[in-house]
């Protein structure tokens, strides 16, 4: 009795949840399965149903924005003679009322049974079709439950042939005769029925709607990679330049919306890297491997505060099949040298278990030519510069998850990236007094990088449990290691103009650094008021070694120069904890959430000096808090809004806090700031959305302690690239994505971003800036269906000249593409050609001034090449694959440079 008091009470529960979710509805004269499309999107329930019950004449015609689900059943199901079941918390059956009148009239026999795997371990297949048949006609049928129970009732005359049809995704179909005889004329079971998984992908499984190359997915803007024939071929750092709003720099910065800022993420993770290192890791990645670029503008409390101007997160691809899939992809480009890329993916998942992993490189030469034209203290210096890096990337990925039961799962991945190899660059610099273009002496520095090498490892645990009322425990505990070490052998040659050699010096430099990463984190989600609540909390430790030796090459010996060799030592521990509560009120959806963050940081030099500072240790405790909210009215299924405000943070990146000195050359050097603070900003989001395919976008961010390298004088010759805290910058982006598609052959996908920034700020020395710039981006590709099973795409993009870094100018610059693809094999080999930057119209030129010192830079990235591409994808399985996780270490490990 008390078992069906609480069955009473749950269905209750079940029935009151339901009815809450209300519908926005207008169809006119719509397949009623239409209907049953729309109820699943908006109330997240799944409506299984029959073909022969359910067909296409039966006609809906219903308006309304106020009913709920089981109102909206009840009007329009009682007209067609059906009537629906809940059998479970999110699935509904539907039924005929005559089917099941004429079954109640006349005695029946009860059948039942079970339905499990057939790999031996009786491992049950929930909610299977159990279909009963004679001579090809359905009369009646059940879907099991989620234990692979079912039991169904039918009135069967003798002398009939009668089968029993069992299917379910993923696994083959099952086909017996069913024999009675006369004791089982009121009850008969049929035992444990055996489905086998399926050795082919089967078409219940097969995408038949095309994505667009840019579509809308919960509020964010999603760059389907696979879907662009001339993203094929390049990697990952060349890629985002292609994503809505985002522009990759000369420099390989990074911005979005035309805001430096972005938090770059890979499958929900931070990297181990930022600067220089992360560009080196995303050209480390084929596109072939990524699946999608997710553009987050206003992430909730959920995640890490790192990211003033946004997440960009790369979402690689992942098979989602059960049983062996294994994908192939092999290219070659050229454009001043030969490069070769490739991946290798492996999945492989049966019952309970699934291991994957995938390898990639990229081999090969890179030419990067640039040069800086500077007028200094009345003396220019003019020079060009030839780089061939010859390092080679590689990357993997090592994963497996095992399911405790069906509420929990537990599983551990490995990643590692690794760059190694040398190159060299050859420097010419000519010195003469402006504005006399008369050279008086030219200083030629090779600097020999003839030892790079960097290893990062990460490795995570996660278990998950999540049960059907909503509830989910996510834990996650990481450890992290990035190693990088690196030899630079540079000689410093001046010479007058009649080729007397005035001086000729010989350096090298030893760097080493060492950083551990470790991190816990916890996250529970729960329904809570008739809305989703979710919680959790993170720690964090990092600590940080450096050591940098820099020697004066003397005939037979090296002398250390103690005033640039220095130890650094940092450990910074964070601790933060945050809650998001999201609500539906009918057409409105109302979220807000608190992040706190507590950072306690200590930082050590061996020795302390005018070049690398006159502290020893530098400690630091602050706590920073992170609000958030949003609205979003939905007026109609096709239109929404939203409005959406957060506050965020950009620490510094570990080796940007680091004050060691490292020489360009004799005329310029790179240096840290240990005194450097976080960067925080105010961010305001104003977005509307027509059916995916239009997207508007309207934000503002406020930004103080603006922190960004500059590049400023030291004494009357030299200059430094340091990272400082120069004042306030403010952002103002309007941003349009705009789908269309004239023909079935010919897609059109537009996106254009339009931005005013404003830098005030102070380099110090009475030298104040007040500048402002207003700029664009426009991007059109066009996908065509072309004869003979090809397909072609061009690409362009546009750059206005705009204002990058703190008083830095570019001019504009642009950019073409031409993709062709052809697929064989029954759509399972694929081949691609493309021809990138056809005018070599990427080339950047930009200049920058503050007080004495004017400079105009230039550069060009070998981004003209031919590339060839050939894919290939082997699979034996249905759809069922890698978990998603976010690691504890997601925003730490992207602040390693």
């Amino acid at each position: 009795m008390r078992k069906l008091i609480l069955i009473i009470l749950l269905l209750s529960h079940l029935v009151v949840f339901a009815q809450e979710r209300k519908l926005t509805l207008n169809l006119n004269k719509q397949p009623i399965h239409a209907l049953f499309k729309q109820i699943q999107l908006q109330s997240g329930y799944n409506i299984v149903y029959s073909d022969d019950v359910i067909t296409d004449t039966m006609l809906v015609s219903l308006n309304t924005n106020s009913l709920t689900v089981f109102k909206v059943l009840d009007s329009v199901l009682s007209s067609k003679q059906l009537f629906y079941q809940l059998l479970s918390e999110n699935m509904i059956v539907i039924g005929s009322k005559l089917l099941k009148e004429q079954e109640n009239k006349i005695a029946k026999t009860v059948v039942s049974g079970s339905v499990i795997n057939a790999d031996g371990n009786e491992v049950s297949v929930p909610f299977a079709t159990i279909s009963l048949f004679e001579d090809g006609l359905l009369l009646n049928g059940a879907i099991a439950n989620e234990q692979g129970n079912f039991q169904f009732a039918y009135a069967f005359k003798s002398n009939k042939d009668y089968k029993l049809k069992i299917s379910s995704l993923g696994y083959e179909l099952l086909v017996f005769k069913l024999l009675l005889t006369p004791q089982y004329l009121q009850y008969k079971n049929v035992g444990k029925l055996e489905l086998k998984p399926t050795t082919k992908v089967l078409k219940e499984v097969q995408v038949t709607g095309s994505p667009n190359i840019i579509e809308m997915d919960g509020g964010n803007i999603v760059f389907n990679v696979s879907k662009s024939i001339s993203a094929q071929g390049m990697n990952a750092l060349d890629l985002l330049g292609r994503a809505p709003g985002v522009t990759v720099g000369s420099d390989n910065g990074i911005s979005l919306n035309g805001k430096a800022g972005a938090a770059i993420l890979i499958d929900g993770k931070q990297t181990y890297l930022s600067g220089r290192e992360i560009a080196e890791l995303l050209k480390s990645m084929s596109s072939s491997d990524i699946r999608s670029i997710e553009i987050i503008n206003s992430p909730s409390a959920k995640y890490d505060a790192s990211g003033t101007a946004g997440i960009i997160n790369v979402r690689t691809l992942k098979s989602l099949l059960q049983g062996f899939s294994a994908g192939l992809t092999s290219g070659l480009s050229y454009g001043v040298y030969f490069k070769q890329n490739q991946d290798l993916s492996l999945s492989f998942r049966k019952n309970r278990f699934t291991i994957y992993g995938n390898y990639s490189h990229f081999l090969g030469y890179y030419s990067y030519l640039y040069g800086a034209d500077r007028i200094q203290e009345g003396k220019f210096y003019n020079s060009f510069t030839d780089d061939i890096d010859k390092r080679n990337k590689m990357g993997s990925r090592l994963g497996a998850d095992f399911a405790i039961n069906k509420k929990q799962t537990v599983g551990i991945l490995l990643n590692g990236n690794f760059i190694f190899g040398g190159g060299i660059t050859d420097t010419r610099t000519e010195i003469g007094i402006a504005p006399s273009t008369n050279v008086d002496q030219v200083l030629t520095a090779i600097n020999d990088y003839y030892h790079q090498q960097t290893q990062r490892y990460n490795v995570n645990f996660n278990y998950k449990y999540e049960d059907t009322l909503g509830r989910i425990i996510n834990f996650d505990a990481d450890y992290g290691d990035f190693t990088k070490g690196s030899g630079n052998l540079q000689s410093n040659k001046y010479t007058a103009n009649d080729n007397t050699i005035l001086s000729d010096n010989l350096y090298r430099s030893v760097n080493a650094i060492d950083i551990g990463l470790r991190a816990v984190k916890l996250d529970y989600t729960t329904n809570l008021w008739k809305g989703k609540l979710e919680t959790g909390a993170k720690y964090s430790s990092v600590s940080s070694a450096n050591d940098s030796r820099f020697l004066e090459i003397q005939p037979n010996v090296e002398v250390l120069d103690p005033s640039r060799s220095n130890r650094f030592a940092y450990r910074e521990e964070i601790t933060s904890a945050y809650f998001n509560y999201k609500r539906d009120y009918g057409k409105w959806q109302l979220q807000g959430g608190l992040r706190a963050e507590n950072s306690r940081s200590i930082g050590k030099l061996d020795q302390i000096s005018a070049v690398a500072g006159n502290e020893q240790s530098i400690r630091r405790n602050y706590t920073n808090l992170f609000p958030y909210f949003s609205v979003n009215i939905k007026p109609s299924v096709s239109n929404s809004f939203s409005f959406s405000y957060s506050r965020r943070i950009d620490r510094p990146a570990y080796q940007n806090l680091n004050p060691f000195i490292y020489l360009l050359d004799e005329l310029s050097y790179w240096q840290g700031n240990p005194f450097l603070k976080p960067q925080l900003s105010h961010r305001a989001l104003l977005q509307y959305v027509y059916k995916s395919s239009t997207i508007i976008g309207l934000s503002y961010t406020y930004t103080d302690n603006f922190s960004v390298e500059v590049t400023d004088t030291v004494g009357l010759t030299r200059i430094v690239m340091v990272p400082r805290n120069l004042g306030v910058q403010k952002h103002l982006a309007l941003t349009l994505t705009q789908t269309i598609a004239p023909y079935k052959w010919w897609n059109i996908t537009f996106n254009g971003t339009f931005f005013r920034l404003l830098n005030k700020i102070d380099f110090g020395a009475d030298r104040k800036l007040d500048l402002k710039q207003a700029a664009g981006r426009l991007s059109l590709q066009q996908t065509f269906k072309l004869p003979y099973s090809l397909s072609g795409e061009v690409m362009g993009v546009y750059n206005s000249r705009r204002l990058v870094g703190a008083n830095q100018f570019q001019n504009a610059n642009s950019q073409i593409d031409l993709g062709l693809q052809r697929n064989f094999m029954d759509n399972k080999a694929t081949l691609r050609l493309v021809f990138s930057d056809i005018y070599k119209g990427s080339r950047a030129n930009s200049i920058q001034s503050v007080d004495g010192l004017y400079i105009r830079n230039y550069s060009y990235f070998e981004s003209r090449q031919i590339k060839v591409n050939f894919s290939y994808r082997f699979t034996t399985g249905n759809s069922k694959g890698p978990r998603n996780r976010s690691s504890a270490l997601e925003n730490e490990n992207g602040r390693i440079k």
